[in-house]
C-alpha cells in the first residue's frame, strides 16, 4: 500500500518513493536490455500468424462489415440500396454471384469483391457497374476486341491512359498502388487466385473504367441513359446528339442489352432480398 504525501515535504516524498525504487530499477534494467529481442520476437510472432491466417491476422488493416452506398449512387431501377446495410461483405458477394446466370457465375465471382469495394469508394451503382461489364467483356478478363478494347470495362488504350492520367494528377489514389498487404488483406480470394502482379493489372483497369463512368454519369447530370450511350457511342457524339435535339438511346442495341441485364439482375433482388424496385422500362 503506498504511503500518502502530505503537504509538500520532499522528505515525505523520498519516502513514499523509496520501497518501490528497486523494483521500478529492476524491471526497468530488464526492459533496457531485452526490448530489441522482445520486439524482434513480437514481429516474427506477427508475420507467422499473418502467413499462416492471411484471411484472419492483419497488420491493422481494419475493414467495416457491410458496403456503404448513398442514395444517389442508384442506377436504372433500384429503389433503394439497403440490402448492403443488411448483408455483410460475403453475404452481399454470394447473393449477388447467385443473381447471375449459372453458366458466368464463376467469372462473376472472381471480380465482385473489386467491383463492389472500388464502386463503393467512387459512390457508384454497382449493378450498373456489372451490366455494362457483362454487356462488355462478359466478365472475361483477358478478353481484347477488335479496335483494341482491352480488360472487363473494355477501355480503348487512349481513354484509359487520359483517363488514368486525370486521376492522377487530381491526387486520386489507385488500389492498385496501395500495397500489397492492403491488397491481400481487403481483397481475399481474389489476390489468392490471381496473385499480386495480376490483381494490379486488373484492378487498375477496372477502377479506371468506373471512374470513367462515374465521370460520364456527372457530365450527363446523373442521367444513366445518356452515360451508357455515352461509354459505348463516345461522350462527344452523345452531347452532340443532344444539343442538336437528336434522339440519343433510340433503337441502340447496345443500350438495350446494358438495360436487359440490369434489369435481370435487379429484379430477381427485389424478389429475394425486399429491395425496392422501379422498373423504367
Amino acid at each position: 500500500m503506498e504511503k500518502t504525501i502530505v503537504g509538500p515535504s520532499a522528505l515525505n516524498a523520498l519516502e513514499a518513493s523509496a520501497e518501490e525504487k528497486p523494483k521500478t530499477k529492476i524491471w526497468g534494467s530488464f526492459f533496457s536490455t531485452y526490448k530489441i529481442p522482445l520486439f524482434s520476437l513480437v514481429l516474427f510472432g506477427s508475420f507467422a500468424l499473418h502467413a499462416l491466417y492471411p484471411q484472419t491476422f492483419h497488420f491493422g488493416f481494419k475493414r467495416q462489415k457491410t458496403y456503404r452506398f448513398k442514395s444517389d449512387s442508384l442506377g436504372f431501377f433500384i429503389g433503394d440500396i439497403t440490402f448492403f446495410a443488411n448483408n455483410s461483405y460475403d453475404e452481399a458477394e454470394s447473393k449477388i454471384v447467385q443473381l447471375f446466370p449459372e453458366k458466368i457465375q464463376l467469372k462473376v465471382k472472381r471480380v465482385v469483391r473489386p467491383v463492389l469495394i472500388l464502386c463503393e469508394k467512387h459512390q457508384l451503382d454497382p449493378f450498373w457497374v456489372l451490366s455494362v461489364m457483362w454487356t462488355e467483356s462478359h466478365f472475361k478478363q483477358e478478353v481484347t476486341s477488335k479496335k483494341g478494347a482491352k480488360g472487363l470495362m473494355q477501355l480503348m488504350p487512349s481513354t484509359y491512359m487520359e483517363t488514368l492520367a486525370f486521376m492522377k494528377s487530381n491526387g486520386i489514389v489507385l488500389e492498385s498502388d496501395r500495397g500489397e498487404e492492403y491488397l491481400r488483406y481487403h481483397y481475399g480470394q481474389a489476390f489468392t487466385d490471381m496473385g499480386y502482379s495480376k490483381l494490379v493489372s486488373k484492378l487498375r483497369n477496372l477502377e479506371v473504367g468506373i471512374f470513367y463512368l462515374k465521370n460520364l454519369l456527372v457530365a450527363f447530370d446523373n442521367n444513366h441513359h445518356y452515360a451508357t450511350v455515352a461509354y459505348n457511342m463516345g461522350p462527344f457524339w452523345t452531347k452532340g446528339q443532344l444539343k442538336n435535339n437528336l434522339p440519343v438511346g433510340e433503337n441502340n442495341h447496345y443500350l438495350d442489352k446494358v438495360l436487359r441485364n440490369y434489369y435481370h439482375i435487379t429484379r430477381t433482388l427485389s424478389q429475394t432480398s425486399n429491395v425496392a424496385f422501379i422498373p423504367r422500362i
